[in-house]
């Protein structure tokens, strides 16, 4: 952590934007080159960046819930400052593993055209798998009334 002072003994504070976007960006082409290459699954890529935006969520978030509620009741702890600086930093890598997030899934739902399914064996919901005109009758309901039944007409 950098803290600078300015004239008049303000803190300033400096982040590393470069470094983690740099690192991030890196680790995300690495994983969908080897995804691609067929080096590992689909699957555990996308959970790789499922688990870093979930644990990136978790600790940002708890930083910033304790930041508020030591700032609502007016407590000036000498951790705060630590805290709000790695609360600002795994902010900065949450933003950029939830674009790496948003692309694998982009990326997974533009194979097909959006709306329809992408295996053409599957039949679409509402729709009957055959074309017998008696299996759209009003499933199961009997068009009889119950008089008719009784008298075995």
């Amino acid at each position: 952590m950098v803290i600078k002072y300015d004239s008049k003994f303000t803190i300033i504070m400096t982040y590393d934007l470069i470094s983690i976007s740099i690192t991030l960006i890196v680790a995300y082409l690495g994983s969908y080159f080897l995804y691609r290459k067929s080096y590992i699954k689909k699957s555990i890529h996308i959970r790789l960046w499922n688990i870093l935006i979930l644990i990136t969520f978790l600790i940002s978030a708890g930083a910033g819930l304790v930041l508020i509620g030591l700032a609502e009741y007016g407590v000036a702890l000498p951790v705060s400052q630590e805290l709000l600086y790695w609360h600002v930093q795994i902010a900065i890598a949450m933003f950029w593993v939830a674009i790496c997030h948003i692309h694998s899934y982009w990326m997974s739902s533009s194979s097909g055209k959006s709306g329809e399914p992408s295996d053409k064996s599957i039949p679409s919901p509402g729709k009957s798998e055959t074309n017998d005109p008696q299996s759209d009758k009003s499933h199961g309901k009997s068009t009889e009334s119950s008089d008719e039944k009784s008298r075995g007409d």
